[in-house]
């Protein structure tokens, strides 16, 4: 048994994030939280005074193969895939130096408080079958599969349908469910720009054969939602075409969606289809600003995703108060104005944690400190003026001030990972 103690944050749900001092959380032999209570510190616990007790990060949209790649600037999206993917990933079909970048990815991770991943990987069986040895051996919670991409893409990264989902059906029996469930397979089509109808309809139909994720891109920018109708002129839009090919489904995570309309976000809603909200990747590659607002009101779950490399900053509560910004700025500067209230900083922290694993299928596993969930949380030591404030107040302060280096204690499936 562990036992953790200092004071408690947890968001319930979009509206409620409680604050409990004094808290105590025990961790079972299981991996399991055993209890949760509140009272003085025993002896021997971890944390303590000036400790926050927090649920871990969830990053619901990034590429692993691009983790060392971050923040090269003066690019839009078209040009940064031709200068920095392209090449980032091909030197992934080289198993030893997928494995490499998958150790500083996952280090990387632990880091910054995020315990759980739903990540891309590159286009090669050896290098994705590399990663999950990673994934399994460090502890890490992920939902990862290897990049699908037969047309449109350089020599070499480019595969042959039927070969590559013979590969990703491999890869899915042998990690989907394993580590007592911790890792998880996403049949993983980049775009439909970049995949034949052959391998999005069979990506979908094994995605369905296995209980697996779909993960992909929809709605980035507006040059890519053009050329997905130039390429699909029978289609009514990008949304149709997944609808067709079998991807829009209750376990899809759709990257970044900026420019979906009303009609396509109902779409998405009816499907129970995730967007995963991209915010610092969207401005990085300036290829727009999402309104969560509009998709929040048209029923569609979001999730929070870092976006890198298109994305910078791998730490989820800035990637939050991103999140926060864009939307006052899609209000305030939106025509006409937005009448609908922004999110508030306890939906940010929901959309970290519970909102999460809510969108993302591991709402029984993760998102929430209580007893019977999966261990998977934070101690951290942020700034002790935080503590004097009024409790109303303590959720905002803490969201946007606390650091990476205020992370003392990382726990997943109650083992202790780290920094």
């Amino acid at each position: 048994m562990q036992t953790l103690c200092g004071t408690l944050l947890q968001a319930t749900a979009p509206a409620e994030c409680r604050v409990t001092d004094e808290a105590i959380v025990r961790i079972g032999e299981d991996g399991k939280f055993a209890g949760v209570s509140a009272g003085p510190a025993p002896r021997g616990a971890v944390g303590g005074p000036g400790r926050w007790i927090l649920p871990g990060f969830i990053d619901a949209h990034l590429h692993l193969p691009h983790w060392d790649r971050r923040g090269i600037d003066g690019l839009g999206l078209f040009d940064f895939l031709e200068k920095i993917v392209w090449p980032a990933e091909a030197r992934m079909a080289d198993p030893d130096v997928a494995e490499r970048i998958a150790e500083a990815f996952v280090s990387g991770m632990i880091a910054h408080g995020t315990t759980t991943v739903a990540a891309f990987g590159s286009p090669f069986p050896q290098a994705t079958q590399r990663v999950f040895e990673v994934f399994e051996r460090r502890g890490l919670r992920a939902i990862h599969g290897m990049m699908l991409n037969d047309t449109e893409c350089p020599p070499g990264l480019d595969q042959e349908a039927d070969a590559s989902l013979e590969d990703s059906r491999q890869l899915a029996a042998r990690w989907h469910g394993a580590a007592g469930g911790r890792l998880q397979y996403a049949f993983s089509p980049r775009t439909p720009l970049m995949c034949s109808s052959r391998q999005m309809r069979g990506a979908a139909a094994l995605a369905g054969m296995f209980g697996c994720h779909i993960q992909t891109h929809a709605a980035e920018s507006l040059i890519g939602v053009e050329r997905v109708r130039e390429r699909f002129p029978e289609a009514l839009d990008e949304i149709e075409v997944f609808a067709e090919m079998g991807l829009l489904t209750g376990r899809t995570l759709l990257g970044h969606g900026v420019h979906l309309n009303q009609h396509q976000r109902r779409q998405v809603a009816a499907a129970g289809t995730t967007v995963i909200h991209c915010p610092k990747a969207n401005l990085f590659l300036q290829t727009g600003l999402m309104d969560y607002v509009a998709h929040r009101d048209s029923g569609v779950r979001v999730a929070l995703g870092s976006g890198i490399g298109g994305g910078f900053d791998p730490f989820m509560p800035r990637v939050a108060v991103d999140a926060l910004q864009t939307a006052k700025a899609v209000k305030v500067h939106g025509l006409p104005r937005g009448t609908s209230p922004v999110p508030t900083v306890a939906e940010a922290w929901w959309l970290l944690t519970r909102g999460a694993a809510e969108a993302l299928g591991l709402a029984d596993r993760v998102g929430l400190i209580a007893p019977g969930m999966e261990a998977d949380c934070l101690v951290v030591r942020p700034e002790p003026w935080i503590a004097d404030l009024e409790p109303s107040c303590r959720p905002s302060a803490l969201l946007y001030s606390l650091r990476p280096d205020q992370i003392e204690h990382v726990y997943i499936a109650g083992r202790r990972v780290g920094p």
